[in-house]
């Protein structure tokens, strides 16, 4: 029995000190068969950061070449803040007028094949002369423009490039109407054609000129126009398969309702092709208008001074709006102070001044603006009061100045604080002393029109120059007791 006994014990010991032996062995097993699996890990990671490194450097070329075709060198260093949001809004337009482009010319293709077909054997070169004839109105168009005071876009050149591009979409209107009416071909596309003709150079006056010395930073204008023309072209690519698909969809939806002989039929392909053009020109307008909108100029012109003069009339000299708030203030179609722009007649002529009161203006001036480069007067609105309209109103009333052939650009700037000084102290309390009112309007130009040039300077506007636009500027002469 005690032989069994010890036989058990060293059994028992030979068997605890296998089992952590053996579960030792097992591990190091365990370790080894992970081991080639985390080596695998590791080539797969090598093969995916490697992969995802050549993505990004394809990305990064990419991006790099993207830029160096479509954007002004240096970009956005090289050009102003509202530059990419104008673009944006301005490639969507041009989409949209090249989409607008190609279903005009097809549908006045349509026009003159429909009125070929109704004529004799001389038809074809009828057509051609008729094309000819509708482009060469384009020309007319020029010269119209030319003839008018064109001083105005570059005092307010959101709303005249707006209405450039509204007067283009109702001469695409124009054009594709021409199906419907083949026999006036001559006289509807022509007539666009002069539309059209007056709006594209008007538009190129404005992004040839103001736009582009607006956008540029690093005297850059013509890389960025450059630009511009590029992107232009290839959008008129990708507008043209759509412009030919949209014309095939409408024309094909038009010839189906008309075979039917149903009347309903028939209006709801109109309905369609309606629609269809309607929201093209809709598209093309409102990214117009968004294009306009984003626009933030740093030049001053006659609103812009009269809009920021107002805000620091009004905080007693302390602040003037950013140049993104006068922006907005300003407007495109319209400006949020249009009632206050309105009663503010800066840069008029003496006539308007004076009220056709000439003894009046000549007191004022002597007694007030004497030694000043512009004259200011409180009076009544002539344009607005009629002989038949003996009940005068307070809306009749305008602050009116005008501007010497010698006033500048501090001079512009406190001619603007004395006419918003006048109108705020007009609102806030009732003096009949006109002459008193015009002698503190000035005092306060004259304390404060340092303050307000390098308030309007620190916000980034420019103050070497201010656009007066069409303007008048005079000299008065004295000749004994005349004034001329």
């Amino acid at each position: 029995e005690e032989e069994e006994e010890e036989m058990r014990k060293v059994f028992n010991e030979a068997e605890t000190t296998t089992t952590p032996a053996t579960t030792t062995t097992t591990r190091k097993v365990k370790m080894a068969k992970r081991q080639p699996s985390l080596n695998n890990d590791d080539e797969n990671i090598d093969n995916s950061s490697s992969s995802s490194s050549s993505s990004s450097s394809f990305t990064s070329q990419f991006r790099a070449q993207f830029k160096r075709i479509f954007l002004p060198d240096g970009f956005p260093n090289t050009v102003s803040r509202d530059y990419l949001p104008w673009l944006k809004w301005q490639m969507l337009s041009l989409f949209f007028r090249d989409v607008l482009e190609v279903l005009s010319a097809q549908s006045l293709l349509v026009a003159v094949g429909m009125d070929v077909n109704q004529a004799n054997a001389a038809a074809p070169v009828a057509g051609a002369a008729k094309w000819v004839l509708k482009d060469g109105t384009g020309g007319l168009a020029t010269l119209a423009l030319g003839a008018l005071n064109t001083k105005k876009f570059d005092e307010n050149p959101k709303f005249f490039w707006s209405t450039a591009n509204s007067l283009e979409d109702v001469s695409r209107a124009m054009e594709l109407l021409t199906p419907l009416f083949p026999s006036h071909f001559l006289l509807i596309a022509g007539t666009a054609t002069f539309v059209r003709s007056a709006a594209l150079t008007g538009r190129s006056s404005l992004i040839n000129g103001t736009f582009m010395t607006h956008f540029s930073r690093n005297e850059n204008a013509g890389d960025i126009r450059t630009k511009l023309e590029v992107q232009g072209r290839w959008l008129q690519i990708a507008a043209l398969p759509v412009g030919i698909a949209l014309f095939r969809a409408v024309t094909n939806g038009l010839e189906l309702d008309f075979a039917t002989n149903s009347l309903g039929q028939e209006m709801k392909g109109v309905t369609v092709g309606v629609a269809t053009y309607g929201s093209m020109l809709f598209a093309h307008s409102f990214c117009c208008y968004m294009a306009a909108k984003s626009l933030n100029f740093e030049t001053l012109s006659r609103k812009r001074a009269l809009i920021q003069a107002k805000t620091f009339v009004e905080s007693n000299g302390k602040n003037v709006l950013s140049v993104e708030e006068v922006s907005d203030v300003e407007g495109v179609w319209w400006s949020k102070e249009e009632k206050y722009l309105k009663a503010c007649k800066l840069g008029v002529a003496p006539d308007v001044v004076s009220g056709n009161d000439w003894e009046a203006f000549e007191r004022v001036r002597e007694n007030v603006f004497a030694n000043e480069n512009f004259v200011a007067n409180v009076v009544r609105d002539l344009t607005r009061t009629t002989k038949e309209d003996n009940n005068n109103t307070d809306d009749d009333i305008i602050v009116a100045c005008m501007l010497t052939n010698d006033a500048g650009v501090r001079d512009v700037l406190s001619a603007s604080l004395v006419v918003s000084k006048l109108m705020m102290t007009m609102k806030q309390q009732q003096q009949n002393n006109l002459m008193s009112l015009l002698k503190d309007a000035l005092l306060f130009a004259k304390a404060n029109v340092e303050t307000f040039e390098l308030q309007l300077k620190e916000t980034g506007f420019r103050v070497d120059v201010i656009q007066t636009g069409d303007a008048p500027r005079f000299e008065i002469v004295e000749n004994d007791d005349d004034i001329l």
